[in-house]
Protein backbone atom coordinates (compact mmCIF):
# COMPACT_ATOMS: atom_id res chain seq x y z
CA UNK A 1 0.00 0.00 0.00
CA UNK A 2 1.41 3.68 -0.94
CA UNK A 3 2.32 6.00 2.21
CA UNK A 4 -0.83 7.90 0.89
CA UNK A 5 -3.01 5.47 -1.00
CA UNK A 6 -5.74 6.75 -3.63
CA UNK A 7 -8.92 6.02 -2.07
CA UNK A 8 -12.13 5.78 -3.60
CA UNK A 9 -15.62 5.42 -2.11
CA UNK A 10 -18.72 4.83 -4.15
CA UNK A 11 -21.60 5.32 -3.10
CA UNK A 12 -21.19 8.59 -0.96
CA UNK A 13 -24.64 10.06 -1.39
CA UNK A 14 -25.55 7.89 1.75
CA UNK A 15 -24.80 8.99 4.99
CA UNK A 16 -22.26 6.09 5.74
CA UNK A 17 -20.53 6.50 2.49
CA UNK A 18 -20.42 10.01 3.20
CA UNK A 19 -19.12 9.74 6.84
CA UNK A 20 -16.49 7.43 5.46
CA UNK A 21 -15.19 9.73 2.30
CA UNK A 22 -14.54 12.46 5.08
CA UNK A 23 -13.04 10.49 7.36
CA UNK A 24 -10.45 9.02 4.69
CA UNK A 25 -10.34 12.02 2.85
CA UNK A 26 -11.59 9.89 0.10
CA UNK A 27 -12.21 10.50 -3.80
CA UNK A 28 -16.26 10.37 -3.78
CA UNK A 29 -18.44 8.51 -6.56
CA UNK A 30 -22.46 8.65 -6.53
CA UNK A 31 -24.98 7.54 -8.15
CA UNK A 32 -27.10 10.92 -7.97
CA UNK A 33 -26.65 14.53 -8.24
CA UNK A 34 -22.55 15.46 -8.46
CA UNK A 35 -21.91 18.53 -6.28
CA UNK A 36 -18.60 19.37 -4.98
CA UNK A 37 -16.08 17.64 -7.55
CA UNK A 38 -18.37 14.09 -7.42
CA UNK A 39 -18.00 11.47 -10.01
CA UNK A 40 -20.57 10.05 -11.23
CA UNK A 41 -20.77 6.30 -11.00
CA UNK A 42 -20.54 5.83 -14.70
CA UNK A 43 -17.85 7.99 -15.28
CA UNK A 44 -15.66 6.15 -12.78
CA UNK A 45 -13.88 3.72 -14.78
CA UNK A 46 -10.73 5.52 -14.88
CA UNK A 47 -10.60 6.72 -11.76
CA UNK A 48 -11.93 3.13 -9.60
CA UNK A 49 -8.87 1.54 -12.11
CA UNK A 50 -5.86 3.65 -10.31
CA UNK A 51 -7.68 3.56 -7.01
CA UNK A 52 -5.39 1.58 -4.99
CA UNK A 53 -8.41 1.48 -2.29
CA UNK A 54 -11.94 0.96 -3.44
CA UNK A 55 -14.83 1.24 -0.46
CA UNK A 56 -18.27 0.12 -1.75
CA UNK A 57 -21.04 1.71 0.22
CA UNK A 58 -23.64 1.75 -2.05
CA UNK A 59 -26.97 0.06 -2.26
CA UNK A 60 -30.61 -0.16 -0.26
CA UNK A 61 -30.82 -0.46 2.95
CA UNK A 62 -34.06 -2.09 4.41
CA UNK A 63 -37.38 -0.12 4.35
CA UNK A 64 -40.68 -0.21 3.29
CA UNK A 65 -42.10 -0.38 -0.26
CA UNK A 66 -38.97 -2.71 -1.48
CA UNK A 67 -38.76 -6.09 -3.00
CA UNK A 68 -36.04 -8.71 -3.26
CA UNK A 69 -35.28 -7.74 -6.54
CA UNK A 70 -35.01 -4.16 -5.64
CA UNK A 71 -32.08 -5.23 -3.01
CA UNK A 72 -30.91 -7.44 -5.69
CA UNK A 73 -30.42 -4.82 -8.34
CA UNK A 74 -28.97 -2.13 -5.68
CA UNK A 75 -26.54 -4.89 -4.67
CA UNK A 76 -25.03 -7.28 -6.82
CA UNK A 77 -25.91 -5.42 -9.87
CA UNK A 78 -24.71 -1.91 -9.09
CA UNK A 79 -21.60 -4.01 -7.44
CA UNK A 80 -21.36 -5.88 -10.48
CA UNK A 81 -21.21 -2.93 -12.83
CA UNK A 82 -17.80 -1.55 -11.05
CA UNK A 83 -15.92 -4.81 -9.99
CA UNK A 84 -14.38 -5.05 -13.59
CA UNK A 85 -12.85 -1.76 -13.55
CA UNK A 86 -10.73 -2.67 -10.01
CA UNK A 87 -7.50 -3.10 -10.65
CA UNK A 88 -5.39 -6.54 -9.61
CA UNK A 89 -4.18 -5.84 -6.18
CA UNK A 90 -6.22 -3.34 -5.14
CA UNK A 91 -7.91 -3.27 -1.39
CA UNK A 92 -11.83 -3.28 -2.16
CA UNK A 93 -13.71 -2.92 1.09
CA UNK A 94 -16.95 -3.84 0.76
CA UNK A 95 -19.97 -2.62 3.58
CA UNK A 96 -21.91 -5.93 4.26
CA UNK A 97 -24.26 -6.39 7.10
CA UNK A 98 -24.53 -8.30 10.29
CA UNK A 99 -27.62 -9.51 8.54
CA UNK A 100 -26.35 -11.92 6.27
CA UNK A 101 -25.64 -14.19 9.62
CA UNK A 102 -29.10 -14.43 10.27
CA UNK A 103 -30.55 -15.08 13.23
CA UNK A 104 -29.30 -16.93 17.01
CA UNK A 105 -30.68 -16.94 20.84
CA UNK A 106 -28.37 -20.01 21.62
CA UNK A 107 -24.82 -18.65 20.45
CA UNK A 108 -23.03 -15.25 19.48
CA UNK A 109 -22.58 -14.62 16.02
CA UNK A 110 -18.98 -13.31 14.55
CA UNK A 111 -16.54 -13.41 12.17
CA UNK A 112 -16.59 -17.56 11.94
CA UNK A 113 -20.22 -18.15 11.74
CA UNK A 114 -21.39 -19.60 8.75
CA UNK A 115 -24.00 -16.88 7.18
CA UNK A 116 -27.53 -17.86 7.40
CA UNK A 117 -29.37 -14.84 5.70
CA UNK A 118 -33.05 -16.55 5.94
CA UNK A 119 -32.91 -16.38 8.97
CA UNK A 120 -33.03 -12.70 9.37
CA UNK A 121 -36.10 -11.09 10.35
CA UNK A 122 -36.21 -9.59 6.72
CA UNK A 123 -35.17 -12.29 4.42
CA UNK A 124 -34.99 -10.64 0.79
CA UNK A 125 -32.71 -7.95 2.53
CA UNK A 126 -30.32 -10.19 3.95
CA UNK A 127 -30.18 -12.72 1.28
CA UNK A 128 -29.58 -10.01 -1.59
CA UNK A 129 -26.70 -8.69 1.08
CA UNK A 130 -25.24 -12.01 1.26
CA UNK A 131 -25.35 -12.70 -2.67
CA UNK A 132 -23.67 -9.64 -3.20
CA UNK A 133 -20.86 -11.20 -0.33
CA UNK A 134 -20.33 -14.34 -2.66
CA UNK A 135 -20.42 -12.46 -5.71
CA UNK A 136 -17.27 -10.27 -4.64
CA UNK A 137 -15.58 -13.48 -2.99
CA UNK A 138 -15.98 -15.41 -6.46
CA UNK A 139 -14.68 -11.91 -8.89
CA UNK A 140 -12.04 -11.02 -6.27
CA UNK A 141 -10.55 -14.34 -6.92
CA UNK A 142 -10.51 -13.85 -10.89
CA UNK A 143 -9.35 -10.59 -10.92
CA UNK A 144 -7.16 -10.65 -8.00
CA UNK A 145 -8.13 -7.61 -6.18
CA UNK A 146 -7.85 -7.77 -1.97
CA UNK A 147 -11.41 -8.19 -0.47
CA UNK A 148 -12.77 -7.06 3.17
CA UNK A 149 -16.14 -7.62 3.88
CA UNK A 150 -17.54 -5.14 7.04
CA UNK A 151 -20.70 -6.88 8.56
CA UNK A 152 -21.93 -3.82 11.08
CA UNK A 153 -24.81 -4.19 13.32
CA UNK A 154 -27.56 -1.51 13.35
CA UNK A 155 -25.77 1.97 12.78
CA UNK A 156 -25.81 4.98 15.10
CA UNK A 157 -25.08 8.46 14.83
CA UNK A 158 -25.86 12.03 15.39
CA UNK A 159 -28.58 13.46 12.59
CA UNK A 160 -29.42 10.31 11.21
CA UNK A 161 -32.70 8.83 10.40
CA UNK A 162 -32.54 5.39 11.77
CA UNK A 163 -34.42 3.52 14.92
CA UNK A 164 -32.48 5.30 17.13
CA UNK A 165 -32.78 8.69 16.03
CA UNK A 166 -36.63 8.04 16.05
CA UNK A 167 -36.81 7.31 19.30
CA UNK A 168 -34.86 10.61 20.25
CA UNK A 169 -37.30 12.19 18.05
CA UNK A 170 -40.49 11.32 19.78
CA UNK A 171 -39.01 11.54 23.22
CA UNK A 172 -38.45 15.20 22.75
CA UNK A 173 -41.77 15.65 22.01
CA UNK A 174 -42.91 14.08 25.40
CA UNK A 175 -43.58 10.42 23.47
CA UNK A 176 -41.39 7.28 25.18
CA UNK A 177 -41.73 4.23 22.81
CA UNK A 178 -41.08 1.48 25.75
CA UNK A 179 -39.62 -1.43 23.34
CA UNK A 180 -40.88 -4.41 24.58
CA UNK A 181 -40.01 -6.77 25.72
CA UNK A 182 -37.51 -4.91 28.43
CA UNK A 183 -35.00 -7.16 28.56
CA UNK A 184 -34.46 -7.49 24.49
CA UNK A 185 -31.44 -6.69 23.74
CA UNK A 186 -30.11 -4.29 20.73
CA UNK A 187 -26.41 -4.65 20.11
CA UNK A 188 -25.98 -1.55 18.25
CA UNK A 189 -22.95 -0.26 16.18
CA UNK A 190 -21.53 3.27 16.75
CA UNK A 191 -20.52 5.12 13.56
CA UNK A 192 -17.15 6.02 15.17
CA UNK A 193 -16.03 2.39 15.73
CA UNK A 194 -16.52 1.34 12.09
CA UNK A 195 -14.76 4.57 10.35
CA UNK A 196 -12.24 2.87 12.89
CA UNK A 197 -11.73 -0.04 11.26
CA UNK A 198 -12.45 1.03 8.05
CA UNK A 199 -8.85 3.20 8.46
CA UNK A 200 -7.18 0.17 10.62
CA UNK A 201 -8.03 -2.19 7.68
CA UNK A 202 -6.53 0.07 4.90
CA UNK A 203 -3.54 0.29 7.15
CA UNK A 204 -3.33 -3.88 7.94
CA UNK A 205 -0.37 -5.22 5.80
CA UNK A 206 -1.10 -8.94 7.06
CA UNK A 207 -4.54 -9.83 6.46
CA UNK A 208 -5.37 -12.95 4.01
CA UNK A 209 -6.83 -12.19 0.68
CA UNK A 210 -10.44 -12.18 1.51
CA UNK A 211 -11.59 -11.21 5.44
CA UNK A 212 -14.30 -10.46 6.99
CA UNK A 213 -15.04 -8.43 10.26
CA UNK A 214 -18.45 -8.44 12.42
CA UNK A 215 -18.00 -4.83 14.19
CA UNK A 216 -20.93 -3.92 17.08
CA UNK A 217 -20.28 -2.64 19.81
CA UNK A 218 -18.51 -4.25 22.61
CA UNK A 219 -21.76 -4.58 24.57
CA UNK A 220 -25.08 -4.94 23.68
CA UNK A 221 -27.97 -2.40 25.78
CA UNK A 222 -31.26 -4.20 26.64
CA UNK A 223 -34.43 -2.03 26.15
CA UNK A 224 -34.38 -1.55 29.52
CA UNK A 225 -31.27 0.39 29.21
CA UNK A 226 -32.01 2.10 26.66
CA UNK A 227 -35.04 3.27 27.64
CA UNK A 228 -33.12 4.71 31.22
CA UNK A 229 -30.66 6.39 29.25
CA UNK A 230 -33.73 8.22 27.29
CA UNK A 231 -34.87 9.23 30.86
CA UNK A 232 -32.27 10.33 32.48
CA UNK A 233 -30.92 12.94 29.86
CA UNK A 234 -34.47 14.68 29.19
CA UNK A 235 -35.33 16.37 32.11
CA UNK A 236 -39.27 16.39 30.90
CA UNK A 237 -42.14 14.02 31.81
CA UNK A 238 -42.60 11.11 29.37
CA UNK A 239 -45.73 9.92 28.62
CA UNK A 240 -44.53 6.02 27.90
CA UNK A 241 -46.32 3.68 25.10
CA UNK A 242 -45.72 0.38 24.87
CA UNK A 243 -44.87 -0.99 21.89
CA UNK A 244 -44.65 -4.72 21.96
CA UNK A 245 -42.38 -6.11 18.81
CA UNK A 246 -42.74 -9.53 18.90
CA UNK A 247 -46.77 -8.96 18.82
CA UNK A 248 -45.88 -6.42 15.73
CA UNK A 249 -43.62 -8.63 14.37
CA UNK A 250 -45.46 -11.76 13.76
CA UNK A 251 -48.80 -9.51 12.95
CA UNK A 252 -47.19 -7.84 10.02
CA UNK A 253 -45.07 -9.84 8.69
CA UNK A 254 -47.55 -12.37 7.82
CA UNK A 255 -49.85 -9.53 6.23
CA UNK A 256 -48.99 -8.23 2.45
CA UNK A 257 -46.13 -6.08 1.04
CA UNK A 258 -47.20 -2.95 -1.25
CA UNK A 259 -44.81 -0.63 -2.91
CA UNK A 260 -46.02 2.20 -1.33
CA UNK A 261 -44.23 2.36 2.44
CA UNK A 262 -46.89 3.35 3.71
CA UNK A 263 -49.33 0.21 3.52
CA UNK A 264 -45.84 -2.03 3.33
CA UNK A 265 -47.42 -3.90 6.33
CA UNK A 266 -44.76 -7.26 5.79
CA UNK A 267 -41.60 -4.79 5.88
CA UNK A 268 -42.88 -2.70 8.84
CA UNK A 269 -43.44 -6.33 10.14
CA UNK A 270 -39.65 -7.25 9.30
CA UNK A 271 -38.32 -3.96 11.01
CA UNK A 272 -40.52 -4.51 14.13
CA UNK A 273 -38.64 -7.79 13.76
CA UNK A 274 -35.37 -6.45 13.46
CA UNK A 275 -35.57 -4.60 16.44
CA UNK A 276 -36.99 -7.70 18.13
CA UNK A 277 -33.99 -9.69 17.17
CA UNK A 278 -32.47 -9.89 20.25
CA UNK A 279 -29.29 -11.43 18.80
CA UNK A 280 -25.27 -10.96 20.35
CA UNK A 281 -22.30 -10.54 18.17
CA UNK A 282 -19.26 -11.61 19.16
CA UNK A 283 -16.80 -8.96 18.48
CA UNK A 284 -13.30 -9.64 20.33
CA UNK A 285 -12.04 -11.32 17.31
CA UNK A 286 -12.46 -8.11 15.25
CA UNK A 287 -11.23 -6.09 17.94
CA UNK A 288 -8.08 -8.37 18.12
CA UNK A 289 -7.27 -8.82 14.61
CA UNK A 290 -7.47 -4.85 14.41
CA UNK A 291 -5.91 -3.72 17.54
CA UNK A 292 -8.76 -1.86 18.88
CA UNK A 293 -9.06 -1.02 22.94
CA UNK A 294 -13.21 -2.24 23.25
CA UNK A 295 -13.52 0.04 26.42
CA UNK A 296 -12.67 3.09 23.83
CA UNK A 297 -16.24 2.16 22.49
CA UNK A 298 -18.25 1.08 26.04
CA UNK A 299 -21.47 2.83 26.01
CA UNK A 300 -20.83 5.65 28.42
CA UNK A 301 -18.50 6.96 25.79
CA UNK A 302 -20.81 6.41 22.54
CA UNK A 303 -24.32 5.70 23.39
CA UNK A 304 -25.06 7.78 26.34
CA UNK A 305 -23.51 11.21 25.20
CA UNK A 306 -25.01 10.85 21.73
CA UNK A 307 -28.18 10.49 23.54
CA UNK A 308 -27.72 13.00 25.99
CA UNK A 309 -26.55 15.71 22.98
CA UNK A 310 -29.29 14.87 20.39
CA UNK A 311 -32.47 15.40 23.75
CA UNK A 312 -30.56 18.54 24.69
CA UNK A 313 -30.59 20.43 20.99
Amino acid sequence: MPAKPLIVVVGTDGFVGSRIAETMQARRVVYGRCQNGDTHVTSAQSLLGLADVVINAGGFRLRPGLALEDYRRSHQGATSAIVPWVRKGALFIHMSSAAVLGKSLEHKLGNHTSPDPKSFPSPSYALAKYEADQFLEKAAAEAGFRLVLLRPGVLYAPRTDGMLDSLLKLAKRGILMGLRPRDGRQHLCDIGLLLDVVTRVISANDLPPVSSFVIADPAPVTNRELEAMIRRNLQKNLATIPLPLTLLSSAWRHSFHSRNPRFDLATWGEIMGVMDLDTVYETSDTFRRLAIDPSNYSLDKTLEPLIRQALQQ
